[in-house]
């Protein structure tokens, strides 16, 4: 009775999580506007799935609740979806809105198919069904459906953040430290369904009931999901989404050569050394090629071609070189590490120090100190 009321609890703090984080998230103006209608959707499916295994637990006299508890289980087959969306969204801007195929969402139809299928039988019949074994197999098949098909998307949303992390280093000068929250929730999601894999193995193939890794513990972990997924998106700034390329824009990208290059290359130098452009936090490949009135393809190819780098490890190269200069001038000791890579134009103590890391493989602290020690 004691697992009862603590499982009751930690369910209905989640259900109610959800429902106030959905709200406050709509709040937010102009802030990953078109994802956040996502997480909202998100939040919520989460809250009634809740809900459903709230009902399921109690012990009450009215059937309707324990037969929409079960047909919430639904949800569990758009879930996954519906977070590779989110993700979409709220890293790439896209010139038509992303959405998804109608395939995605086949076993979820199909799971509504059965469940539509088992009214047909009364409370009674249906109990009676699941004690006899009838309908071991038809739950073994949703089960394995429901675990390879979330899997599929976990893998998916993975394969998407390494996408970003190519694409932010082609096209921002700045981290925006948003991989830590998807990884985060990616993290939770995995957890979700390793719980549900461990109690699938258990129950079908050893037979096993655990009261640990029980069909309850998979539900615990959805109010830690709500909690880490809502809150994070509250302090989450406006992200850059990164253009996504497709695979036939490679073959479609221009090349310059000759003059062209050449003035390319000398405009390029004189906004770096004589403007220092690359003092603005917030520097992106498309502000730069508009300063250079070029494309941003070509001012990539540039960059990847002539130079062999990344947009981001070429311009916080730069910063990194006005950083020593103040550095060899003594400003460090009037003013704090970190005060001094502000001004050389990285936006975060992170960034500043891979980037340092990256050009000269050494911390900042250490290189100052060696500085003092010669």
């Amino acid at each position: 009775m004691e697992s009862f009321k603590i499982i009751h609890f930690i369910l209905f703090l989640g259900i109610s999580q959800g429902v106030f984080l959905a709200i406050a998230i709509q709040c937010i103006h102009n802030r990953n506007r078109l994802a956040n209608k996502m997480l909202s959707l998100i939040l919520i499916i989460a809250a009634i799935m809740l809900t459903g295994r709230f009902f399921f637990t109690i012990e009450t006299d009215i059937l309707v609740f324990f037969r929409l508890a079960l047909f919430v289980d639904i949800l569990v087959f758009i879930f996954g979806p519906l977070l590779y969306l989110y993700y979409r969204r709220l890293v790439f801007n896209e010139k038509v809105k992303y959405t998804l195929h109608y395939a995605n969402f086949i076993p979820a139809i199909g799971m509504l198919a059965y469940h539509i299928w088992t009214y047909q039988y009364s409370y009674e019949e249906f109990l009676l069904m699941v004690q006899n074994g009838r309908l071991i197999i038809p739950f073994f098949i949703i089960e394995t459906v429901g675990i390879v098909y979330n899997l599929y998307f976990c893998y998916r949303c993975f394969l998407l953040i390494k996408v970003y992390q190519q694409e932010e280093k082609k096209n921002v000068s700045y981290s925006q430290d948003i991989v830590p929250y998807l990884t985060a929730i990616l993290i939770l999601f995995l957890l979700f369904l390793i719980l549900w894999v461990v109690s699938y193995v258990l129950y079908y193939f050893l037979n096993i009931y655990s009261s640990f890794v029980s069909y309850n513990a998979i539900w615990i972990a959805i109010p830690a999901f709500i909690y880490v997924v809502g809150f994070y998106s509250l302090k989450q700034p406006d992200v850059f989404r990164m253009p996504i390329a497709k695979k036939n824009d490679v073959q479609n990208r221009e090349r310059i050569e000759g003059k062209a290059l050449q003035d390319l290359q000398k405009n390029l130098e004189h906004l770096m050394v004589n403007e220092k452009i690359y003092l603005d936090h917030k520097l992106t490949l498309a502000d730069l090629a508009k300063q250079l009135n070029t494309s941003t393809n070509n001012l990539s190819w540039l960059l990847n071609t002539i130079h062999k780098s990344s947009f981001y490890d070429f311009i916080n190269k730069y910063r990194v070189e006005a950083f020593i200069e103040k550095i060899q001038r003594g400003e460090y000791q009037k003013h704090t590490l970190l005060a001094l890579s502000l001004d050389s134009g990285f936006n975060s103590k992170s960034t500043f120090n891979k980037a340092f890391k990256a050009v000269l493989n050494d911390t900042p602290s250490n290189y100052v100190k060696k500085l003092n020690a010669v």
